[in-house]
């Protein structure tokens, strides 16, 4: 027993400095550039917990902190207000609501900022996410757009509006929402898009 004690004080501080020594390579390690696994894990889309494409409306709980408000037309399930926002502990949100698809999983999440968080906000949707495109800063209206690993954001505002809204497509989402379907028919959002004048 008395050899063991020593044995144990040795494999401990050796450890110990093994630790030392891996601390700042992992903090240098969160800087670096990830792998592909890796970066997929980082960015995939689930604000406010909710992973798009993945989880369900109907295990939204406790059923005090959401109402629904009806049907979503294009996605087919629920369309659902999130209440009590302060829990989130988001700088100016004043708004969520999720709309489920016909299979109830989570096809899109709309929030909605008061102006004031727009720096914020753009500022952490361009870390965690790859970059697509983007207006102008004196655009009459501004746009941005991110990839995430699950599908994509966009980031929408008038110049002198007071609120801008974050929308989170789950993967194919926009695409089967903004675009004619393969039987000819044309979503209503579609239908109602206003047309280019002739040349």
């Amino acid at each position: 027993m008395t050899k063991a004690l020593p044995l144990c004080a040795a494999l401990l501080a050796a450890f110990a400095a093994f630790a030392a020594q891996a601390a700042p390579q992992a903090a240098a390690n969160a800087t670096a550039p990830t792998s592909n696994a890796t970066a997929a894990a980082t960015n995939t889309a689930a604000p406010l917990g909710l992973e798009l494409g993945k989880s369900k409306c109907a295990r939204l709980a406790p059923a005090e902190n959401h109402v629904r408000t009806g049907k979503s037309e294009w996605a087919g399930g629920d369309t659902v207000e999130l209440r009590h926002l302060e829990r989130f502990h988001l700088a100016g949100l004043t708004r969520v609501t999720l709309n489920c698809d016909a299979q109830d999983t989570v096809a899109l999440i709309t929030m909605t900022f008061d102006r004031s968080a727009l720096e914020d906000v753009r500022g952490k949707l361009d870390a965690r996410y790859a970059s697509l495109r983007r207006t102008e800063a004196s655009a009459e209206n501004g746009y941005a757009e991110w990839a995430a690993a699950n599908g994509s954001l966009e980031l929408l505002y008038g110049r002198d509006g007071k609120h801008f809204t974050v929308a989170y497509w789950a993967r194919n989402a926009k695409a089967r929402y903004f675009s004619y379907s393969g039987a000819g028919s044309k979503p209503a959002a579609a239908v109602a898009a206003p047309q280019p004048a002739p040349l």
